[in-house]
């Protein structure tokens, strides 16, 4: 059933009820557009939840795959980690991790990895080595393979997006605690947040299928994460896994707006809040370079999607469409998920939607 178009001002925010209208016209037009065949948004203003918008296919309750927007809860879970001392910012991987013992490896950091500063290529591809060999997805094998990758340059010398480094996260964070990854984003982080709206594992009836994939032999993707290296590893992985409904993540947006209580310390949620790169690269920082805007795993100032007034907004994109912003000084938030890779990922990337509702909300918020 879809929401009503309605939308009265709200008392608490002042928002106009041309936003909300706008805002649903411009989920409609991107189903229509075929941008993605359904598309779901939430908005929280001062800590005010508006009405949920979807479109195309998608109910209120529809689950989509998140994508990399999963890194934020990996940043969490791990830090979380660092708040108990299981963990270090800041100390050699090569404790816990054999692999980074040695050579340029041996002075990478947790910090260097949630900051993209690690010199890790962007992918991993041992998931495509396997099949091509012929072998079945052994995971203590394919985290082994992971750990193995090499580095593309010296640690602190560039910014350059990395899943390959978030799952060195996970790995790191299963060496450290003898648990499973989806054990510790489960108690760490999920539990601790008031909505049954993000998981690993939704519901197949409601999720949103991705991509057509059989040459993978995967079929129409549903319900189960869409990017290859997690689906190798399992699902739920660090680099992407979790699947949230619009106001599930809003949920989990707000709490990092409000600094991760009973998550997160205060110092510590302040320290993933602040920009990085400027102390991670040194020299090597190029404070004109636009695509340089990074917090310990949120992305801060992208330009292309966070809105020409999202100056101080941090959050994170994911490739299937989807995407979650926050704004401390504005008080605003932002879930917009959509499919855009269903049937094929070769379509639009979404950029333009996700910069459309931006501008739009920051629009309503100033009115």
């Amino acid at each position: 059933m879809q929401p009503s178009h309605q939308h009265p001002t709200h008392p608490a925010t002042g928002t106009a009820p041309e936003m909300m209208a706008t805002l649903q016209g411009l989920l409609d037009r991107a189903v229509t557009d075929g941008i993605a065949p359904s598309a779901s948004c939430a908005v929280v203003l001062d800590g005010v939840p508006l009405p949920v918008l979807t479109a195309g296919t998608a109910v209120p309750d529809t689950f989509f795959d998140l994508a990399s927007v999963t890194k934020l809860f990996s940043t969490v879970t791990a830090l979380s980690l660092v708040d108990d001392g299981t963990l270090e910012l800041d100390a050699p991987l090569g404790g816990l991790l054999p692999a980074y013992g040695h050579g340029e490896k041996a002075v990478v950091t947790l910090r260097h990895l949630l900051t993209h500063t690690s010199g890790l290529p962007s992918e991993w591809r041992g998931w495509e080595r396997a099949l091509g060999e012929g072998r079945t997805f052994e995971r203590e094998a394919l985290v082994a393979d992971l750990l193995g990758t090499p580095l593309e340059a010296a640690p602190g010398t560039r910014f350059a997006y990395s899943c390959a480094g978030f799952n060195t996260v996970m790995a790191l964070a299963e060496q450290a605690t003898g648990q499973t990854w989806a054990d510790l984003v489960r108690n760490r982080v999920l539990a601790l947040l008031d909505t049954d709206g993000i998981t690993g594992t939704p519901p197949l009836e409601r999720s949103a299928p991705t991509e057509y994939q059989p040459k993978l032999g995967r079929g129409l993707v549903r319900g189960i994460v869409h990017d290859e290296a997690a689906w190798s590893l399992g699902g739920l992985s660090g680099n992407a896994g979790m699947f949230a409904t619009a106001a599930g993540l809003a949920v989990f947006g707000e709490a990092l707006r409000t600094g991760m209580p009973g998550i997160l310390s205060p110092a510590l949620a302040a320290e993933m809040w602040r920009s990085q790169l400027p102390d991670m690269l040194g020299s090597h920082f190029n404070p004109a370079d636009p695509g340089f805007g990074q917090g310990l795993g949120v992305r801060i100032n992208q330009q292309p999607w966070m809105g020409a007034l999202g100056t101080e907004a941090r959050g994170h994109g994911g490739f299937t469409g989807t995407s979650l912003l926050v704004d401390i000084p504005r008080g605003v938030t932002v879930a917009l998920l959509s499919n855009r890779v269903s049937p094929s990922r070769d379509g639009d990337d979404a950029t333009g939607l996700r910069k459309a509702v931006s501008d739009v909300v920051y629009s309503g918020a100033t009115s």
